[in-house]
């Protein structure tokens, strides 16, 4: 009988041995992984960036994770701005191809935060633009802070301008609410519409309509036509975008 109790004891103390041994094993995987996500991956060098050239009157910059052919876009904006007197219709343009140019390099972004042509957009639509790239355009962009990104993205090897014209342009924004009197108002420079909403609006009598074709490194169905309206800043020298749209003839009267 008492050999009977010894085996049945010995059974269950290899069966405690085995689910000791299990549990450590699991426990050391479980460290391990940890230790490989939080401290190795945390360790890793990250991409480092450093501006290359840049256009410190009219803050445009470029840096060496810039495409080769939007360093010689650049370039050219460059030289057109050191001119005594800079051509409107010129400028306008490089910033419209550079936009474009910036924008649909998504494999030169760290991450969808890094928008692409937001120097070039209006100063005070930048922040919109912003949200609304992140929200579409790069919405699925892998992250690539380690520099290990494997996701194939767009990169523009070539912009043909197709047409610039001058036109005329309506601005609209959101009226400001007086919260004691709940009076709508607008910024210096603006009217209430009745037509469009009650919103603000301010008519601009020159902008420029730039139509473009992109051409990519390869072809990945984005967009390969564009209408830029470039306009000139309140207060300012520069001229920007403040408004695009991915097909030609957008903006045709």
């Amino acid at each position: 009988m008492s050999k009977k109790l010894r085996k049945i004891k010995t059974k269950k103390s290899k069966k405690k041995v085995v689910l000791i041994v299990l549990i450590v094993l699991l426990v050391v995987g479980a460290l391990g992984f940890l230790g490989y996500t939080y401290i190795f991956k945390d360790n890793k060098k990250k991409v480092n960036i450093r501006v290359v050239d840049s256009i410190d009157k009219y803050g445009y910059s470029i840096s060496d994770k810039d495409s080769k052919y939007y360093k010689d876009e650049f370039a050219k904006l460059k030289e057109i701005l050191k001119k005594k007197n800079v051509d409107e219709k010129e400028y306008s343009t490089m910033v419209a191809r550079l936009f474009v140019i910036d924008l649909y390099t998504m494999s030169t972004k760290i991450n969808k935060y890094d928008v692409g042509g937001r120097e070039y957009f209006y100063n005070t639509r930048v922040d919109m633009y912003d949200l609304k790239v992140m929200d579409t355009i790069y919405n699925t962009m892998n992250d690539n802070t380690y520099g290990d990104r494997k996701q194939e993205l767009p990169e523009i090897t070539k912009v043909k301008t197709e047409s610039v014209k001058e036109s005329t342009y309506r601005f609209i924004e959101d009226a400001e609410v007086n919260n004691e009197t709940n009076v709508k108002g607008c910024r210096d420079g603006f009217e209430i519409s009745k037509n469009n909403n009650s919103k603000c609006v301010k008519d601009v009598d020159k902008v420029y309509v730039v139509e473009l074709t992109m051409e990519y490194k390869k072809d990945l169905d984005y967009d390969t036509e564009a209408s830029v309206v470039v306009a000139k800043e309140e207060n300012s020298n520069r001229w920007s975008v403040v408004e695009y749209k991915p097909e030609l003839g957008a903006f045709s009267e």
